[in-house]
């Protein structure tokens, strides 16, 4: 699965996806603009997402964004 900007992100939606989605966890894919990451950068946890070990700002114990 693949996540991709959509029209509420401040760069506006994007035709590449910008996070592949695998176990629970978001990594960085081609199209976001800081390049691809082995790394995860969120983890989903009862529909929210947690900036995970990867993020660049580090891992947090509050949801930055929730799925709908």
């Amino acid at each position: 699965m693949k996540a991709y900007p959509d029209f509420g992100h401040p760069q506006g939606m994007g035709a590449s996806p910008w996070f592949t989605i695998r176990n629970s966890r978001l990594y960085p894919d081609f199209g976001h603009p800081e390049g691809m990451s082995a790394s995860p950068w969120f983890t989903i946890r009862n529909g929210k997402l947690y900036p995970d070990f990867g993020h660049p700002e580090g891992m947090s114990a509050s949801p930055w964004f929730n799925l709908r």
